[in-house]
């Protein structure tokens, strides 16, 4: 709960924060297709640039998810679903380190760090299935190697959700291949039933609406070079903000850790391989920071309490270090115990301060006013925006309204991938990929540089503009146009900034 708190109810953003990527929008509507159609789209269902052609909802559990949450309780409800899974995984992740014989006073600080440096993805989105479905596949394969037991086959059932709710699900046979291997260094036998597992989640996976095309069209997003240099998440972290400096913190702590957990048999090196390989991608795609520091929290707060342990062991009872050593011993059987209280009193936080509930989503990152004011210009016309805008667009305005281009990357390509970055970017064929697609209306930030060249250019009026954004439409007479329009440009709009806008999308 108090965790629930400090993200969301006393932080400035609250709530909102959950809603930073405008994917959320375009996930409900397509949970509300599947819901009113009774089956799953096979194509798309929201573009005017790529119509009609072959796409896959992999993520179709989640959609339904999300559209029947918003339909029962709007954004409000949606956000808190996510919220709580989120904290409810980060407190789960403290819980289990607990579990593996950390202190409590090892633990808390290591929670702190993991659950900060996650924040950069705590957003309504389908991932939040990946991050709790992999804390208990990381979970399962620990107990495995501790005590095995039938326990290790939940794996199947938990695959076959996986696979019908988000993309993340292949990390399973990443984590388990690393156990496998791990086994045959050691030559114990067990490794046979762990394949037999795998067999079977491998098998789990292809119950699913598009059967094995599904892996096919993955293993292409992953492997598209396109992808990892437009796509901001496949990008590396830029450890400027808050929350990549705590990453960074648990990234060093982690691969130090990780090499005195090599050389302590099995148990050890599989964590020690699992951290190494995570710390490696999550370099290479920010996209993979969380899921490193679920993988790499237990194994630092295991070290760290291995470290601290000869200390307490000498220390007096009277002393300030054996007063917190018999606090621990206090506190960890409280960590073995669940409440109903664990749902109860965070639903009962989130009801208390309806004015902290979002309405709508954050009108300083998205069109909010501009949209509401202007549903008429935008419906069913051929609109640019953002790859987010687009997101946005498609939660305000579908069916009335499709869009260019939205955060499916992986159903737009290249081709017109690189044809909105080069309109974003003012290229020199900016004014002829519009005419290409037939763009009637740019929706764009205001102090963007492409809102700037098309005030510039005769063939382009301001409808509309505030603090956020900007619109602006084909006049319908371009010869008749004057030569400039500058009585209706907002100040600072002829002083934008060099863009650097590029895809924008988040899918761990």
């Amino acid at each position: 709960t108090a965790l629930l708190a400090w993200l969301f109810i006393l932080s400035p953003k609250g709530w909102g924060l959950l809603l930073s990527d405008g994917d959320t929008g375009w996930h409900i509507r397509t949970g509300e297709w599947i819901l009113a159609h009774r089956q799953v789209p096979q194509t798309d269902l929201f573009s005017f640039s790529r119509p009609g052609q072959p796409w896959f909802a992999w993520e179709w559990g989640a959609d339904v998810v999300f559209a029947l949450l918003h339909g029962a309780g709007g954004l409000p409800l949606l956000t808190f679903f996510s919220g709580f899974l989120l904290v409810l995984t980060a407190v789960l992740t403290l819980r289990w380190m607990v579990w593996r014989g950390a202190s409590i006073w090892v633990a808390f600080p290591v929670f702190l760090l993991a659950s900060g440096g996650s924040t950069m993805h705590y957003l309504a989105r389908p991932h939040i299935f990946t991050l709790v479905f992999l804390l208990a596949t990381l979970w399962l394969l620990d107990s495995e190697r501790r005590a095995p037991s039938r326990r290790i086959w939940l794996l199947v059932p938990l695959t076959l959700l996986w696979t019908n709710l988000h993309g993340g699900w292949p990390v399973v046979f990443v984590f388990l291949g690393l156990q496998i291997f791990a086994r045959l260094f050691y030559r114990d036998p067990l490794w046979r039933r762990e394949l037999a597992v795998a067999a079977l989640c491998a098998l789990a996976t292809l119950v699913n609406p598009y059967g094995w095309h599904l892996h096919q069209h993955i293993l292409g997003y992953l492997d598209s070079d396109w992808i990892r240099n437009s796509v901001d998440e496949f990008q590396s972290p830029k450890f400027r903000a808050e929350n990549l400096l705590q990453f960074e913190v648990l990234l060093i702590a982690g691969i130090a850790a990780a090499w005195g957990r090599a050389f302590r048999g099995l148990s050890g090196l599989t964590d020690a391989l699992a951290v190494w390989l995570w710390a490696h991608l999550a370099l290479g795609a920010v996209r993979h920071a969380p899921l490193y520091l679920l993988a790499a929290a237990p194994v630092v707060a295991s070290e760290l309490t291995l470290l601290l342990d000869p200390l307490w062991a000498a220390a007096k009872k009277s002393s300030v270090a054996g007063i917190f050593r018999d606090m621990d011993r206090d506190l960890r059987p409280q960590f073995a115990h669940v409440s109903v209280w664990l749902v109860l009193l965070p639903f009962l936080l989130w009801q208390s301060n309806p004015a902290r509930q979002p309405v709508d989503f954050p009108e300083k990152l998205f069109p909010v006013a501009a949209v509401e004011q202007n549903r008429d210009l935008l419906a069913a016309k051929r609109v640019y925006a953002s790859d987010q805008w687009g997101d946005y667009l498609l939660y305000k305005l579908w069916p009335a309204n499709r869009v260019f281009l939205d955060g499916r990357s992986d159903f737009y390509g290249p081709d017109l991938g690189e044809a909105y970055l080069a309109v974003a970017n003012v290229s020199r064929s900016w004014q002829s990929l519009l005419d290409k697609h037939h763009i009637e209306v740019l929706l764009l930030p205001r102090t963007s540089d492409l809102a700037a060249a098309a005030e510039r250019d005769s063939s382009w009026q301001i409808i509309h503009f505030d603090t956020v954004s900007v619109i602006l439409a084909r006049r319908p007479q371009p010869s008749a146009a004057p030569a400039a329009s500058h009585l209706f440009s907002p100040p600072g709009l002829m002083k934008a900034p060099p863009s650097t806008e590029g895809i924008r999308e988040y899918r761990p």
